[in-house]
């Protein structure tokens, strides 16, 4: 049976800002353009590069942090922070900022990783995919028509992502 994405049991729990950041660090990488020439790709952000991604934009948000204070809030010693740093981790890692105050935002924002992680995992793997395709015997047309269905749903995907970046979360964080 295909899995139209994790469903709750498959969500792990994020009772904590702690457990939720951790989760973006686990599950979101670097883009290629923030890539050096040296630097694997699928490797984990470093505090340090969150900071710089949140102090980057310090002159038009007033907000700065430091990969130290990340540190801490990821394991939980600094645990109440300010909103202007909830709003600029959402920011650094593109989620929305309901994620961290949320149940429904943080559960919709897994659930569009888990999609987008697997978009990225067809895209590497696409030649390959059209060979499968071709091996199960799908003429050409029927392998574009496949394509173009994968192709679509990253569209939606994204547009979703950028629906909820757009969003402003309910209630006071």
């Amino acid at each position: 049976m295909v899995s139209d994405g994790p469903s709750e049991h498959d969500l792990p729990p994020l009772g904590t800002l702690a457990a939720r950041l951790e989760y973006l660090f686990d599950h979101i990488r670097p883009t290629p353009d923030e890539l050096g020439d040296g630097d694997e790709p699928g490797r984990r952000y470093t505090n340090k590069e969150i900071a710089d991604k949140i102090n980057a934009l310090s002159a038009q948000t007033g907000v700065s942090i430091s990969a130290a204070y990340i540190g801490e809030l990821r394991r939980g010693v600094a645990g109440d922070p300010r909103t202007s740093h909830v709003r600029a981790l959402a920011r650094a890692f593109d989620v929305n900022t309901g994620y961290f105050v949320e149940d429904d935002a943080a559960s919709r924002v897994m659930e569009q990783i888990a999609i987008l992680s697997e978009l990225r995992r067809i895209d590497v793997k696409q030649v390959a995919l059209r060979q499968v395709l071709a091996d199960t015997g799908l003429s050409a047309t029927d392998t574009l028509l496949v394509e173009q269905m994968v192709l679509r749903l990253r569209e939606v995907s994204e547009s979703r992502a950028r629906e909820e970046a757009e969003t402003p979360p309910h209630g006071p964080i």
